[in-house]
């Protein structure tokens, strides 16, 4: 169809420069008949730098095409994501169980035991999960091992030096790490951020693997295959 559309515009103009030379000469028919040519030459100039434009492209949707088949069809990226997939697994399910800890216990010293545990589930993995997504989940962690520390430090010197302040920062953690969704948007006063809520590190987790997005395709899919 694009070929077909610029030979009838070189067809247009050389029937033009067909007039202008048959015509009798005189500037207002020569003028009249140049316009023609004009008009088919400019088309096809941007004929041509449209054609130059859609094959560029073309070859850059190819190229990432073939770079997309060469990352998602490797070994490495199947085994990579394998890795993130039990990761996440491993590691959600410890952070549910320390929910259930603090649930049952409150700020309690076992969750230093939590904390512990979870970064031995980053140690199993550390070859395949980045410096970003330990940073997105050291907050939460960090605010365990501080609901821990205090409350063991509590229990081995009850209302020792400090007793006041650390039960205050204890169940500031407490708040953060249930997070808006169970303790409001306030904590004595102050906002609660849900920087260390367990909601924001399962959604951070369904980030990893593109939970989301996976989901939405495949919803756009179906709903394709049923149209």
């Amino acid at each position: 169809m694009q070929a077909k559309h610029t030979g009838a515009l070189w067809m247009v103009v050389a029937l033009a420069i067909g007039v202008v030379l048959l015509l009798p000469h005189g500037e207002l028919v020569q003028t009249l008949a140049a316009i023609p040519i004009f008009g088919a030459l400019s088309a096809l100039v941007v004929d041509i730098l449209r054609q130059q434009s859609q094959r560029r492209q073309e070859q850059q949707l190819s190229e990432s095409e073939q770079r997309f088949s060469l990352a998602a069809g490797s070994h490495m990226a199947s085994v990579a994501f394998d890795k993130h997939v039990a990761f996440c697994e491993d590691y959600v399910a410890e952070v549910l169980s320390a929910l259930r800890t603090l649930f049952r216990e409150g700020p309690t010293q076992e969750a230093l035991d939590h904390s512990d545990r979870l970064l031995q589930i980053k140690q199993k993995y550390v070859l395949w999960i980045t410096r970003d997504v330990e940073a997105r989940l050291e907050p939460f962690e960090r605010a365990l091992r501080r609901i821990g520390a205090n409350d063991r430090a509590e229990r081995l010197f009850p209302e020792g030096e400090g007793h006041m302040g650390r039960m205050q920062e204890t169940y500031r953690q407490f708040a953060e790490v249930l997070g808006t969704e169970h303790m409001g948007t306030e904590w004595e006063g102050e906002p609660i951020t849900d920087v260390a809520a367990v909601s924001r590190v399962v959604a951070q987790l369904r980030d990893i693997l593109g939970v989301e997005e996976l989901t939405r395709l495949r919803a756009a899919i179906v709903r394709n295959a049923l149209a």
